[in-house]
């Protein structure tokens, strides 16, 4: 019994409490009457969905798994307008977003029955403020303006007006908490409110009990949506007869290091003016001024940023050897240089046909920051299918792109489904041009209309294909000089040329167009089992049954050490069999810098005394692994790099065998036939290549008297067997 006394007790002072609290909440809510007088003067803003007949998908797309209301809506809801007059309306700015790009073009309202109408121009437009009026092209037969009050309070009951989350024009109940100077110069008092605010809600009126509006919604503060901010309707007091465009603090970067650059943006237009030229003006104003940013912030580092930063070019005397596309970057403080690459998988897609590719940013299976499962940025190698020429590959970016989603997929998500888009048929715009270094590009994109992005593929032509950059993303990147970047990022990578004797046959075919500078005199022959090519530096003249049109040649180039901004072969690399262990490989060696490694310095050190692992005999690099190297000490000569400092080059000549190839022939005897087969000439800028001339046609042409002039160079040029190399 006392127990249950005491749980009476309880039961009615929690009552009481409950009473208290009911009491003391002033919040009342808006007369249903009035409701429906203020339908009449707020509307959602809506854009047409849009789909692409041109994009092709693995099946039909499961349309039936969305709901009711998704599935039938042809608009998406993106903010809310409000009457201000007969003939005006006003949302927020950022609603309709004239600053960004997008794939969206036409803009309505929508009343409660669902009819729309058009907008028609844009009369008074300010991104600081985030306000925006607008008039349209046809009108509602009945319209309410809503009246503006300027007295507004804290502890004031109001209602955030809008479409939230896009099911319509609803009206939620708050009071005003606080205010708080703006952000950027503090020239008036923001509203901070209770009322919950949704997506969908930006541009819709806030309103006091009246129903008259107090306020602009512009944004949330929290995900609880009990904390949101609304620009004084008093600001629209403020407004020009010319659109004042703002971004805050635009701003660039030099990817891993702590780089920075920013300033504000700003931009004035004519209004009215209809929101495609408002829209055409100013992002075309954003774009530039992105470019020049980035044009800023490089010359600010350029002392010792690429390509001209003394740290760059001593990572230039040992350079890595990678397959396909390389980024070179700098560390946060732009003294440690490093070449990246993704780890590559392959996927066989046909007979010949075999697709290389490497995820960013944890697309695949990762978690990174840029993780969608409908996104993807990643570096391929496309492989041509045979029955496809070079040329025609190279010419149809829709084919390489094909090929690419054929072995990566990429997704539209509908429901909980993920759909395999097979083609997104032909690209919106293609250019081919040359980078800084002289090698060709093709840049293709499309766009991605059902989901308001783009996707673009940056292909280099290599004797397989193509080896590309496949970048998504939202086309509001667009406006931010993404295409510029791209452009830029393409001079500052290490590329490797990969592909059998006849895939380069045919690719050196393709003339200025497609080939790199570096390429353009390169030649490569073979009849029978003799093998001749041809590069700038050297000659290899190989005669062996083991090297056949289907044998593999990997040319890996980086800079050159005595030009600002130059490519220059790095390693050679010729396998008798494509994913074979032997290999035979030239390459230059440079003398170290002061910040080489040990290991480095060790390995300049034997090159040029031909001994140790120089020294053309064999010796086990790895477990699996025999090498045999030879450096050739004529081949020494001195460069001068662009700030004038003497650097030492020297070629050297190896070759790998498989540890057990290496018990069945005399290894150093077929290296010293590559040795003798690799031909030098020494001009005074270096080492070219002028004449394939013998020793004994030479003598024949020549008078005793300039024969005893004469100084024959012998076989040089070495480098290892394998990827990466970074000796």
């Amino acid at each position: 019994m006392k127990f249950f006394a005491t749980f009476c007790c309880a039961i009615f002072c929690f009552f009481l409490l409950c009473e208290a609290a009911f009491a003391g909440n002033n919040i009342e809510f808006l007369d249903k009457e009035l409701i429906q007088k203020l339908n009449d003067g707020i509307y959602e803003v809506v854009t047409p969905k849009l789909e692409d007949d041109k994009i092709s998908y693995a099946r039909e797309l499961p349309f039936e798994k969305l709901d009711y209301a998704e599935r039938n809506e042809k608009y998406l809801s993106i903010g809310t307008a409000f009457f201000i007059n007969e003939k005006e309306l006003m949302t927020a700015e950022h609603v309709l977003s004239p600053r960004y790009f997008s794939l969206h073009k036409d803009f309505f309202i929508r009343d409660s029955k669902g009819k729309t109408y058009p907008l028609n121009k844009i009369l008074k437009c300010s991104s600081r403020r985030d306000m925006m009026v607008f008039d349209l092209k046809e009108y509602p037969k009945k319209i309410t303006p809503l009246a503006f009050n300027r007295e507004v309070e804290i502890g004031d009951t109001v209602f955030s007006a809008g479409n939230a989350l896009g099911e319509g024009i609803s009206y939620r109940a708050g009071q005003v908490a606080s205010f708080t100077p703006e952000r950027v110069y503090g020239e008036w008092q923001e509203i901070r409110f209770t009322a919950p605010a949704s997506p969908g809600n930006s541009g819709g009126p806030l309103l006091n009990m009246a129903g008259d509006v107090v306020g602009v919604v512009v944004q949330r503060r929290n995900w609880s949506e009990n904390y949101n901010v609304a620009v004084p309707i008093s600001e629209a007091d403020e407004l020009s007869d010319k659109a004042e465009l703002y971004t805050r603090n635009a701003f660039v970067g030099i990817r891993g290091t702590a780089a920075t650059h920013s300033r504000d943006w700003s931009y004035t237009a004519t209004l009215p003016a209809s929101l495609s030229e408002l829209a055409g003006q100013a992002r075309k104003s954003l774009k530039a001024f992105y470019i020049t940013l980035r044009k800023e912030l490089h010359e600010q580092v350029k002392e010792k940023n690429f390509p001209e930063g003394k740290r760059f070019r001593y990572f230039l005397r040992n350079q890595p050897a990678f397959r396909g596309l390389a980024p070179i970057l700098p560390d946060i403080t732009f003294r440690k240089w490093t070449a990246t690459q993704v780890d590559f998988e392959k996927e066989q897609l046909a007979a010949g046909q075999d697709v290389y590719h490497g995820a960013h940013y944890g697309q695949e299976g990762g978690s990174g920051p840029m993780r969608r499962q409908d996104y993807f940025d990643m570096q391929v190698i496309v492989e041509k299918a045979p029955d496809v020429t070079l040329k025609d590959f190279l010419k149809s970016p829709h084919m390489v792109l094909e090929t690419v989603l054929k072995a990566v997929p990429y997704f539209r998500v509908i429901g909980m489904e993920r759909i395999p888009v097979t083609s997104l048929g032909e690209p919106e715009q293609t250019e081919t041009w040359k980078d800084k270094l002289g090698r060709t590009w093709i840049s293709s994109l499309w766009y991605v209309a059902y989901d308001n992005s783009f996707l673009a593929t940056t292909c280099l032509p290599v004797p397989q294909g193509a080896a590309c950059t496949v970048t998504s993303m939202r086309a509001g990147i667009l406006t931010h000089g993404f295409l510029a970047d791209t452009r830029q990022l393409c001079d500052e990578l290490l590329v490797g040329y990969e592909g059998s004797l006849a895939d380069w046959e045919e690719y050196l075919a393709l003339g200025e167009k497609y080939l790199p500078t570096s390429l353009q005199q390169a030649e490569i022959s073979y009849t029978g089992e003799q093998t001749k090519i041809r590069l700038k530096d050297f000659q290899v003249d190989l005669t062996t049954p083991e090297i056949t049109k289907n044998s593999n040649l990997r040319l890996h180039f980086g800079y050159a050490n005595d030009q600002l901004l130059a490519e220059d072969l790095i390693l050679f690399s010729l396998f008798p069999e494509k994913e074979g262990a032997q290999s035979y490989t030239i390459r230059p060696y440079y003398e170290p810098s002061p910040f080489s490694s040990d290991r480095y310095r060790r390995v300049w050190k034997g090159s040029n005394a031909e001994t140790g692992e120089f020294s053309g005999k064999k010796f086990a690099a790895q477990r699996d692994q025999v090498v045999v190297r030879k450096s050739a000490l004529q081949t020494k000569t001195t460069i001068t790099d662009p700030y004038g400092e003497k650097i030492k080059k020297i070629f050297a000549v190896g070759c790998s065998y498989q540890s057990l190839i290496a018990e069945e022939k005399d290894v150093e005897q077929d290296c010293g036939r590559f040795f003798r087969a690799s031909r030098f000439l020494r001009s005074k800028a270096g080492y070219s290549w002028e004449s394939p001339l013998t020793l004994c046609s030479l003598f024949r042409f020549l008078s005793p008297m300039k024969v005893a002039r004469i100084v024959v160079f012998s076989a040089i040029s070495a480098g290892s067997a394998g990827l990466p190399n970074n000796r």
